[in-house]
C-alpha cells in the first residue's frame, strides 16, 4: 500500500501503486497516476492529467503536470505529462503539460534533472537525458537519448538536441544541435564529437572514427551543409550513426548549428 503522511494532499482519484511514498507537504491532484515505488520526499506538487511511472523521485519543491506558460492554452482544455521509470527530480524542478488539447509533454526513463531545470509544453525527453542545473527547454524541444545540457543551458523552442551529444554550461541555442557533438555558445558549431561519452556507452574506436571524419567534413570543410552531406553519403561508411546523422540534418526545419559564413 501506497504510505501517504498525514500533512499531504492526496485528492481522490489519484491512483497510487504499490510502495509509492508521499511524504510531507505535497500535493497529489485527481487524474495523477503515480507508478509502483516512485517517492515524493516532501512539498512536491503533482496535477494536471499527469502519470508517473515506477521507481521515480521528486526532492523538495518538485512541480510536475502544472499548466503551460503559453498564452495559447485553452481554458479547460485536457492535455497530459507522460513520465516513464527511475527519473530523478531534483529540488524546484518543473514539468508542465501540453498547450493544445490532446497533446502530450514526455519524458522517457533514467533521467536526471537537476534543480532548477524546467521541462516546457509538449518537450519529448527521452531515456538516460541529464540536465544540470538551470538548465531549460523551451515548447516543443526535443533532447535525444544520452543528451546532457550542462548548467544554465537554455534550448529554444521547436529545437532538438541529437543524441549522446553535449552541450556546453550557459550555451542558448536557437537551431538544431545533430547527434554525437559537443557544442558550445550561442548557435556555435560543434567544436568536436562526444569521444568519452561514446567511448563510456561502448561504441568502438572505428564507429568513433568515422564519427569524427563526420564532424571534420561537416563542421569544418569549406563545403556547404548540402555539398557536405553529399560528401559523407559518397566517402564514409554507411553505418547507422552515419545515417542517423544524415537523416537528423536533413530533416531539420529549424537548420543546423553551423560555424559562421557557412552557407546551406
Amino acid at each position: 500500500m501506497a504510505k501517504i503522511h498525514p500533512t499531504s494532499v492526496v485528492m481522490d482519484g489519484a491512483i497510487l501503486g504499490e510502495d509509492v511514498e508521499i511524504g510531507p507537504l505535497c500535493y497529489v491532484g485527481p487524474n495523477v497516476k503515480i507508478g509502483n515505488g516512485t517517492r515524493l520526499i516532501s512539498h512536491c506538487n503533482v496535477d494536471g492529467y499527469t502519470t508517473l511511472g515506477e521507481n521515480n523521485v521528486l526532492h523538495p519543491f518538485a512541480a510536475i503536470g502544472q499548466v503551460a506558460q503559453d498564452h495559447a492554452v485553452e481554458a479547460g482544455s485536457i492535455s497530459y505529462v507522460e513520465i516513464g521509470d527511475r527519473n530523478v527530480f531534483r529540488e524546484c524542478t518543473t514539468v508542465h503539460t501540453g498547450t493544445k488539447p490532446e497533446t502530450k509533454t514526455i519524458i522517457g526513463n533514467d533521467c536526471l534533472f537537476m534543480a532548477n531545470s524546467h521541462v516546457a509544453h509538449n518537450c519529448k525527453v527521452g531515456n538516460h537525458v541529464i540536465y544540470v542545473n538551470g538548465s531549460v527547454t523551451g515548447g516543443y524541444a526535443e533532447v535525444q537519448d544520452h543528451a546532457i545540457l550542462s548548467g544554465l543551458v537554455a534550448i529554444h523552442q521547436f529545437c532538438r538536441v541529437g543524441r549522446f551529444t553535449i552541450v556546453s554550461g550557459s550555451s542558448a541555442f536557437s537551431k538544431d544541435i545533430p547527434p554525437f557533438m559537443v557544442a558550445e555558445g550561442r548557435n556555435g558549431g560543434p567544436s568536436t564529437i562526444n569521444k568519452i561519452g561514446l567511448q563510456r556507452a561502448g561504441f568502438d574506436s572505428e564507429t568513433i572514427s568515422v564519427i569524427r571524419q563526420l564532424h571534420r567534413i561537416y563542421f569544418r570543410s569549406e563545403l556547404t551543409f548540402p555539398n557536405a552531406l553529399e560528401k559523407i553519403k559518397t566517402e564514409l561508411p554507411q553505418i547507422p550513426e552515419v545515417l542517423e546523422f544524415i537523416e537528423f540534418c536533413e530533416n531539420s526545419p529549424r537548420g543546423v548549428v553551423g560555424k559562421t559564413g557557412h552557407h546551406r
